[in-house]
C-alpha cells in the first residue's frame, strides 16, 4: 500500500481502486499533499512519453479521468485557511492548444490554497482571458500552454494586456512543459513556475 500503487492505478485509469487506496492513505497518516505531488509528477511523466510519442492520447485521457476521481476527494485534505478576502485566479489552457490536465492540477492547488479560481478551460482566446480579467476584477491571470507551437499565445496575451492599458492591474503567470524561466521572462511574464504547488507558493507571497 503505497502512493506508488496509487499513480499505478492512475496511469491503468481504475480511478475506484486508486480512490479507495487514497482514503486508506490518509486514515494511516500519509500527507495529502504528498500524494498529490506523486501524481502530479506521474502526469508529468506522462505528458513527456506523450510528447515523445511512447504513449498516445487515449492513454493520457484515462488517466486524467482518474486523476480527477482521485482528486474530487483528495482536495478536502488539501483545502487551508486562507487569511483575508480570497484572491482571484483566472486560469486557462492558450488558443490551439487542449490540453488541460496541467491546468486542472494548478486549478485543485489554488483552490486547496485559498484562491478563488475562475477556469475557462482549454482553446482560450487573449480576449477571452482579457475580458474575463476585468469581469471578475482578477489579480492574476494564468496561461498553461503545453505545446511548443502554442507558446506565442502567452506572449500574445501579454502584448494584448499592454495594448489595452491593463499592464499591472493584475499578475500574469505562465506556465507548461515547453515553458522555462527564460522564456518567461523574455515575454514579460510576471510569474513562472515549475510545477502547482510552486506557483501557488509564488502567488502567496507576491499577493500577500
Amino acid at each position: 500500500m503505497s502512493i506508488a500503487q496509487v499513480r499505478q492505478y492512475m496511469v491503468e485509469g481504475d480511478g475506484d481502486a486508486a480512490v479507495a487506496l487514497v482514503k486508506e492513505l490518509i486514515e494511516k497518516g500519509t500527507p495529502a499533499k504528498d500524494i498529490m505531488a506523486g501524481l502530479t509528477e506521474e502526469m508529468g511523466v506522462l505528458g513527456q512519453k506523450f510528447e515523445n510519442f511512447e504513449v498516445f492520447l487515449p492513454d493520457l485521457m484515462i488517466a486524467g479521468d482518474a486523476f480527477m476521481q482521485i482528486m474530487s476527494v483528495l482536495k478536502e485534505h488539501l483545502v487551508t485557511a486562507s487569511e483575508g478576502e480570497a484572491k482571484t485566479v483566472i486560469i486557462g489552457t492558450v488558443k490551439g492548444d487542449y490540453h488541460d490536465i496541467g491546468k486542472n492540477i494548478v486549478g485543485i492547488v489554488l483552490q486547496a490554497n485559498g484562491f478563488n479560481v475562475v477556469d475557462l478551460g482549454a482553446d482560450v482566446d487573449p480576449v477571452a482571458y482579457l475580458e474575463a480579467a476585468r469581469k471578475e476584477k482578477a489579480d492574476v491571470v494564468g496561461l498553461s500552454a503545453l505545446m511548443t507551437t502554442t507558446m506565442p499565445g502567452q506572449e500574445e496575451f501579454i502584448k494584448l494586456v499592454a495594448d489595452a492599458g491593463d499592464k499591472g492591474k493584475y499578475l500574469v503567470c505562465v506556465g507548461g512543459a515547453p515553458t522555462s524561466v527564460e522564456w518567461a521572462e523574455r515575454i514579460g511574464a510576471d510569474v513562472w513556475s515549475f510545477d502547482a504547488f510552486e506557483c501557488a507558493a509564488k502567488l502567496k507571497k507576491l499577493l500577500a
